[in-house]
């Protein structure tokens, strides 16, 4: 009697409901499969499924790698019922509204902590698309008693993103793409790299990528853990990441093109600084006057970000032994004020070396301010070690300021150029200068002081969800060449936010010192 009870308690539900239809499902990286006990539940882990309801046992469901939330719709054949499961419990992001609990159904799947996926159920037309809500690391599985995979309309696929794609982290896996750099080896060869940065479980370490087509097509090189920060560049035939290791300054040298890495171990192996907490960006490393030049900052001012930040300069001779730490000379670490710009200066950070008109070395850094528009300009003394610096004249405007930079000086006419996020108040949405990431500019200037924007690269109207952001780039014949760290829709519900950025992208700006070029 009692197994005849379960049994009515399990189908009950189902006599209740319209019919359940079959359904054509479209979205990215599924699988139609057979929901049974014991079926493998995800396309990315050997979990299987447990406790079915017996009423479900022979439909269909979408196989998908678990934590990927893609965006799948459902299109049915006839007017009836479609359905799906989830792990509401498991922070669901999703719209559920309209869709309604399946008293009784649910079942499991054989992790640790064997969550329970809920059955909802909603209406639909025949004809109808409708797109299934996604939240949870399960996602959410589209049931049917019978499944085909379509094809998205073209009308439902999401912009296609600016540039060339090379990497994709979708903003479901809590990791996402930070600390962007490019190197040119030669004609057409460059290698790329950026961290991932977040709370899911692969943040902290930096991805390496080469391209031999001008960036055409990109293959991964190499994955090295507990790396940020870092900029990539090349030094007599060798390259070099310099970035940030567990708070410590570390570099790591390729002689393979990028395939494999010198470990930081030591003071003579690449461990360069280890007596305070650092931060960076991919930042430029400069040659010049027979040293090499390098911009960073320590966290020990106090005050909180990004007040805590003192900016100095690392500086080593073109032929020395770029991984002994001993070949470095480090500079006066100068501390931010509060007081500057009457008031509104909350600090300065991921400053660049650059050649000065007079022949001097300066460090160019980003302002924290609301109004942005600003660059603080340290001048760096001869000996490489002693720092001035005059709120005064030493606070330059400077279109973007708020966010990170690079500039370089043109070997060919002198000029120095940059990439900035200059805001364009008609999509700022009042929102602080360091918040807008969405216009992405090519600015030139004669001194370092008056800038002129020569060109729009990269736009998007929203600021909240869409960024181009810690641009990284390197001049190539007429061209320049630049890698971003990119927020824009994808097939999985788009980036987190601006700054939370799902793309790796590749970009190329033809023909940069003619002003009428697009």
């Amino acid at each position: 009697m009692n197994k005849a009870w379960l049994l009515l308690a399990f189908l009950l539900p189902l006599l209740l409901l319209a019919e359940p239809v079959a359904v054509t499902v479209d979205g990215p990286d599924f699988a139609a499969a057979e929901l049974t006990e014991g079926a493998t539940a995800f396309l990315n882990r050997d979990y299987v499924w447990q406790e079915v309801p017996p009423a479900l046992v022979g439909w269909q469901f979408t196989r998908i790698n678990g934590g990927s939330r893609p965006m799948l719709a459902a299109t049915a054949g006839a007017g009836g019922e479609v359905y799906l499961a989830t792990a509401v419990q498991q922070g669901f992001e999703g719209d559920l509204t309209g869709w309604e609990l399946v008293p009784g159904w649910r079942f499991r799947y054989s992790a640790d902590k064997r969550s329970w996926l809920r059955v909802f159920r909603h209406g639909i037309q025949a004809g109808e698309r409708l797109a299934i809500p996604q939240g949870g690391w399960t996602g959410s599985l589209v049931l049917a008693p019978r499944i085909a995979v379509g094809e998205t309309p073209a009308e439902a696929l999401p912009p296609p993103v600016p540039g060339v794609v090379i990497d994709h982290q979708p903003a479901s896996t809590r990791n996402y793409i930070g600390c962007p750099a490019i190197a040119v080896l030669g004609p057409g060869r460059y290698v790329a790299s950026h961290s991932l940065f977040g709370p899911g479980p692969e943040g902290g370490r930096t991805k390496v990528f080469a391209s031999a087509d001008g960036g055409g097509t990109w293959t991964q090189l190499a994955e090295i853990p507990k790396l940020g920060f870092a900029s990539l560049f090349l030094h007599r035939d060798a390259l070099y990441l310099m970035g940030v290791s567990q708070g410590k300054v570390v570099m790591r040298r390729s002689t393979d093109g990028g395939t494999t890495w010198t470990e930081p171990t030591d003071a003579q192996h690449g461990l360069l600084l280890t007596d305070a907490s650092y931060h960076s960006a991919p930042v430029p490393v400069l040659e010049y006057q027979g040293r090499l030049w390098r911009a960073m900052e320590d966290r020990q001012a106090g005050g909180g970000w990004p007040r805590h930040f003192r900016a100095f300069v690392l500086s080593a001779p073109v032929d020395a032994d770029l991984l002994d730490a001993a070949s470095w000379t480090v500079s006066e670490r100068v501390a931010s004020q509060a007081e500057w710009l009457d008031g509104e200066f909350k600090g300065w950070l991921e400053g660049n070396a650059v050649p000065a008109p007079d022949g001097g070395i300066v460090n160019l850094l980003r302002v924290d301010c609301w109004e942005g528009g600003k660059a603080a300009m340290i001048h760096l003394g001869t000996d490489g070690k002693t720092c001035t610096f005059d709120p005064a004249t030493d606070l330059v405007d400077f279109p973007g300021g708020g966010k990170k930079f690079s500039i370089r000086r043109d070997p060919v006419g002198g000029e120095y150029w940059s990439l900035t996020n200059w805001i364009d108040e008609t999509t700022r949405q009042g929102r602080m200068a360091g918040f807008v990431r969405n216009n992405l500019v090519l600015a030139s200037s004669r001194d370092l002081r008056q800038w002129t924007i020569q060109r729009r690269v990269l736009v998007h109207p929203d600021p909240v969800q869409h960024g181009f952001q810690y641009v990284d780039w390197q001049f190539d014949g007429t061209d320049i060449v630049a890698v971003s760290r990119t927020s824009f829709d994808d097939r999985y519900g788009g980036a987190h936010n601006y700054h939370d950025a799902n793309y790796f992208t590749f970009h190329r700006v033809a023909d940069f010192r003619n002003p009428g070029a697009k």
